[in-house]
C-alpha cells in the first residue's frame, strides 16, 4: 500500500501525462510490465485455462462481494474524467476513489474504449485526416489526439500496474489499435480513418515494436465481469455464452465480437438474464442485471434495454460513474457525476 505522501505524488504523475509523449525505451519496458499484469492475474477472480489468463472476472466470492463497486463508462481519450474519477469521494466512507483502491475497499471496472476522441476531436480528426491523405501521420491536431491517447493508456495500465486485484479495464471496439479484422475485431471508422490514423502514427514515431506490444496488452484484457447481482461488459451480449466459452473467449472470436461489437436492438431476446443465469446460478439477479457502454446514450444519463435488464450508460457529454453497493441491486439513482 502507497503512504499518503506516495498517493499524492502518484496522482500528480498521473496529472503530468498529456504535457509529453513517452520515451520509446521507457515505453517498451512499461508496456512488458503492463501485458504481464494482466497475464498473471490471480485466478481466484480472473479463471485461468491451461497457462492462459481468462476472459472473464469473477467477483461472487465472499473476497469481493463484500466491496462496492465502481463502472465506469468509455473514456475515449478523456484524461480529465479519469482523474476526475480518481479524485471522487465514495458515498458513505468519506474516501477518494484512489485512496479506496489503495486500501483495497472499492473495485473499479472500466468498459472499455480507451482511446479516439470521436465527435469531440471532431475538427482535429477532420484536419489530420487531410494529411493523413497526403501520408503526414503525425501533424500537430494528430499530435494532440495522440497525447491525450497516450495518457489514457499510460493511467490505466499504471493504475492496473498498482492496485491489480482491485482496478480493471474490458476490452471494447476501440481496443484494436492495429486496426485488424479478424480475431473477434473489426477495422474501425467513424467520421474518418481513426483506426488506421492512429496505427500509422504510432508506427511511425514510435515503429512496430511498440505498436505490437500496445496489441497485446489489449488482446490480454478480460471481456467480462460478472458480480452476485449483475455482470459488466462493454456492449450488450448479443448470445448467450457458457461459463467456458466466456473464460476461453479468446479461441472464438464470436463471443468477443458479441461482447464488443453488439449495436442496439442487435440481440437475441433476453440475453441478459439468461446470461446472468449460466455465470451465477446461485445468485439471484436484481431487475437490471447487465451493465455497459458502447453505444451513446444521448440528453440522458442512461437507457434501458431488454425490458430493463441492460443499462446502458455511456453519455460522452458526461463525466459520469454508476455506484453499486456491496452485494446490491443497481440503482439508476446512483449515477453520480464526478465533473
Amino acid at each position: 500500500m502507497l503512504t499518503e505522501q506516495e498517493l499524492e505524488s502518484f496522482y500528480i504523475s498521473l496529472s503530468q501525462l498529456t504535457d509529453d509523449f513517452p520515451e520509446e525505451h521507457f515505453l517498451q519496458n512499461f508496456l512488458d510490465e503492463s501485458v504481464e499484469s494482466l497475464l498473471s492475474e490471480k485466478s481466484d477472480y480472473r479463471p485461468s485455462y491451461g497457462k492462459n489468463a481468462g476472459s472473464l472476472l469473477d467477483f461472487t466470492s465472499s473476497d469481493f462481494s463484500s466491496l462496492p463497486v465502481i463502472i465506469v463508462p468509455d473514456i475515449h481519450g478523456r484524461v480529465d474524467f479519469l482523474l476526475h474519477i480518481l479524485k471522487f469521494k465514495l458515498p458513505e466512507c468519506g474516501l477518494t476513489v484512489l485512496e479506496a483502491l489503495n486500501e483495497k475497499k472499492v473495485i473499479v471496472v472500466c468498459v472499455g474504449d480507451a482511446v479516439h476522441s470521436e465527435a469531440r476531436g471532431i475538427k482535429r480528426w477532420l484536419s489530420s485526416y487531410a494529411e493523413w491523405s497526403m501520408d503526414v501521420y503525425a501533424g500537430p491536431d494528430m499530435q494532440k489526439e495522440m497525447k491525450e491517447n497516450f495518457a489514457v493508456w499510460q493511467i490505466l495500465m499504471k493504475l492496473k500496474n498498482t492496485f491489480t486485484a482491485n482496478f480493471h479495464f474490458l476490452k471494447g471496439n476501440h481496443e484494436n489499435v492495429m486496426n485488424e479484422t479478424g480475431m473477434g475485431n473489426l477495422a474501425f471508422k467513424k467520421f474518418v480513418q481513426e483506426g488506421q490514423m492512429c496505427c500509422d502514427f504510432i508506427r511511425q514515431v514510435y515503429g512496430d515494436v511498440i505498436l505490437h506490444l500496445i496489441s497485446l496488452w489489449e488482446k490480454s484484457l478480460p471481456l467480462c465481469a460478472v458480480f452476485p447481482r449483475f455482470c459488466v461488459s462493454h456492449a450488450e451480449p448479443r448470445e448467450v455464452y457458457a461459463r467456458t466459452k466466456l473464460i476461453r473467449a479468446k479461441k472464438d472470436e464470436n463471443v468477443i465480437l458479441g461482447l464488443t461489437w453488439t449495436a442496439n436492438d442487435e440481440v437475441y431476446d433476453d440475453t441478459c438474464i439468461k446470461n446472468f443465469r449460466k455465470l451465477n446460478p446461485k445468485f439471484e439477479p436484481g431487475k437490471i442485471v447487465w451493465v455497459g457502454g458502447h453505444r451513446p446514450v444521448k440528453d440522458t444519463e442512461f437507457y434501458l434495454r431488454q425490458n430493463g435488464a441492460y443499462l446502458q450508460i455511456h453519455n460522452p457529454d458526461e463525466e459520469n460513474i454508476l455506484f453499486v453497493k456491496p452485494s446490491s441491486e443497481i440503482d439508476v439513482k446512483n449515477i453520480f457525476s464526478v465533473r
